[in-house]
């Protein structure tokens, strides 16, 4: 079962609320459920922790869990809603615009082959998905059934939408109307503008994005990521003088619900607009398995056993006695606190690092194949040119890189392969190309183009060709854009990496050096001041240290917000910087848990040296 299945239930839930903007938005991107089921879970997640604030206030709870549960209710029903309305709506709009490209560069190696637009539609509506497929499918269903005496009647119905999404695919296919009725000559300079029009054009519009993303992201770091670190400083002074107001339930609600919940949220919002350059999926592939159970159980058993010590220390907190607050400045009470925090971070390591080095190699290699797709491309038009069958270029290729001494290259591996299934198998090289390709090669970049250029040889080896060139164009085209977009965004990446690693870890450590320094300093003057008053003075009431948050528990709500912290930024980060990728929001995940290295040896390191250079002479008796 797939989370998004969870909007059946919404379907079948007795709240039923109509929402006609939203349902056209969902239906233009087929979204597989309809406005009532986004609406009916949205509210049944704000009644179900409703229902739950209100038990944990009647069952007089710890003011954590009523924090929780209002705010947990509260992102639920904003992701429920926000999910299918804006992150799903605005992926499928960018695939959409890149559907549209593709369909331009099908029509226009057609049409160039001197065929009607007609039958250019036609054969190009399979090669298609999602919106457009759905729009092709029915513009061909009409031409079938001459409902409209011209195909620009037929397209009259769809230019509204067209123009509203991208402008430069209805003039592109006004103009291959056009080339279709031109000669020769004209026709081949027509469908050449046609084409760098609409890249330019979809360059422009990825260029757009990387500016606004670039803004955005400073958003995201002043405000998700600076904002509450600031705070996080300001925290141990604030605590000390207003005892009654900052508590553990509020502080750990903040610090590890409220601040990552919202951080969360922007960092999914202002990724959805990124383009997919990188397609790998790694979930394709044959030699891909599910985390076996016991890896699973290992980082499960380091979490357990690693907080054993800190549950047992923060059930028996006790702020009555001066020795109970004694210990809670002790060593011993630090490093039992860290070990929750620690142990969490290290599963995280272990399952990542498990990950990575599973599949590092094969992502490896589907990487440098889809980077050598220009080169591919541009080898399959040159013997297309010749007249060759694919079948005969393919170990053409194969002794290509061989004979330039990239014999063990993956494209040989994946080419011989396909060779090889292509003997073995009864299927032809149009079969395997869509169904046994993707998984020896999970990119759907290789896999798509290959089968696209495969699927013009039904027509000529000369429109293959002419495909190859087309659709080499437009990959390099999208890989400029994606160096123009790294290059935006490089100082932001930068800066994130920066904040994930050290500033961030550094700051976390510093609030908790802080909670106790504070503290001691103030109890060192009182007792200093009570000695000078020759004990006229009993007490001076600078700081009440029963009614302080203790420093262990500021450890453990830090360290938990710290790692969450990592979490969410290395998702941002991955996501902006190659798109959606599993292995390698993985490897930025497991490269960034240093950075609760980082906080463990400012913090343990910074204890010690307070503790002798400071107060180790003073604070004997605290």
């Amino acid at each position: 079962m797939k989370l998004i299945d969870i909007y059946e239930l919404g379907e079948k839930s007795p709240l039923k609320f109509h929402l006609e903007s939203l349902e056209k938005k969902l239906k233009f991107v087929e979204f597989p459920y309809s406005s009532q089921a986004v609406i009916g879970v949205s509210l049944g997640f704000l009644s179900f922790f409703t229902f739950l604030y209100m038990i944990s206030v009647m069952l007089q709870l710890s003011e954590f869990f009523q924090y929780f549960f209002v705010f947990t209710g509260f992102i639920f029903t904003a992701a429920s809603y926000v999910y299918p309305a804006n992150i799903f709506y605005t992926q499928r709009m960018i695939t959409y615009q890149e559907e549209m490209l593709k369909a331009i560069m099908r029509i226009s190696t057609y049409v160039s082959m001197n065929t009607s637009m007609e039958y250019a539609i036609i054969n190009t509506k399979d090669h298609l998905w999602g919106t457009l497929y759905t729009q092709f499918n029915d513009i061909v269903k009409k031409i079938r059934l001459r409902e409209n005496n011209t195909l620009g009647e037929v397209f009259e119905y769809y230019t509204p939408i067209w123009n509203t999404v991208n402008p430069d695919f209805v003039k592109a296919l006004r103009l291959i109307e056009t080339a279709a009725l031109s000669n020769d000559e004209d026709r081949m300079k027509i469908l050449d503008e046609v084409q760098e029009t609409l890249i330019i054009s979809y360059n422009t519009s990825g260029k757009r994005f990387a500016e606004e993303l670039a803004e955005n992201a400073k958003t995201l770091v002043a405000m998700g990521v600076l904002f509450p670190i600031i705070t996080l400083m300001l925290l141990p002074l604030v605590s000390v003088f207003m005892p009654d107001f900052i508590k553990a339930p509020l502080i750990a609600f903040l610090y590890i619900v409220f601040f990552p919940g919202i951080l969360l949220l922007m960092a999914l919002n202002f990724s959805a607009k990124r383009v997919q350059v990188d397609t790998i999926r790694l979930a394709d592939s044959p030699l891909y398995e599910k985390p076996p159970v016991w890896i699973i159980a290992v980082g499960i058993g380091i979490v357990v056993f690693m907080s054993i010590p800190t549950l047992i220390h923060l059930n028996f907190i006790s702020m009555d006695t001066p020795e109970s607050v004694k210990r809670e400045y002790q060593f011993t009470s630090i490093l039992f606190c860290w070990l929750m925090g620690a142990g969490i971070s290290l599963a995280i390591s272990v399952l990542s690092y498990y990950y990575i080095s599973k599949y590092e190699k094969l992502w490896n290699e589907v990487n440098e194949t889809e980077h050598d797709l220009p080169h591919l491309l541009q080898t399959f038009a040159t013997y297309l040119t010749l007249n060759k069958s694919v079948e005969s270029i393919i170990p053409e290729v194969i002794d290509d890189y061989k004979t330039h001494g990239f014999s063990k290259h993956p494209v040989v591996n994946f080419f011989s392969r396909l060779m090889h299934e292509l003997k073995v198998s009864k299927k032809s090289l149009a079969e395997l190309m869509e169904k046994f390709l993707p998984r020896i090669c999970p990119s759907r970049k290789v896999s798509g183009t290959l089968a696209q250029i495969v699927s013009f040889t039904d027509v000529s080896t000369e429109s293959a060709a002419k495909a190859a060139k087309m659709v080499r164009k437009q990959t390099i085209s999208i890989y400029q854009l994606d160096d123009y977009i790294r290059t935006m965004l490089s100082d932001t990446v930068s800066l994130i990496n920066i904040t994930t690693v050290m500033l961030a870890p550094m700051l976390c450590a510093a609030a908790i050096l802080m909670a106790m320094a504070i503290v001691k300093s103030l109890i060192f003057i009182e007792e200093v001041l009570k000695s000078l008053s020759f004990g006229t003075v009993q007490k001076l009431g600078l700081v009440d240290v029963t009614r302080v948050i203790p420093p262990t528990q500021v450890e453990v709500i830090v360290s938990i917000y710290l790692i969450e912290m990592i979490l969410v930024l290395s998702l941002f980060s991955s996501n902006i910087k190659v798109g959606s990728d599993n292995f390698q929001l993985i490897k930025t995940i497991f490269s960034n848990m240093v950075g609760f290295v980082v906080f463990s040896i400012i913090l343990l390191v910074g204890y010690f040296a307070l503790e002798k250079f400071i107060f180790g002479q003073f604070f004997a008796g605290v």
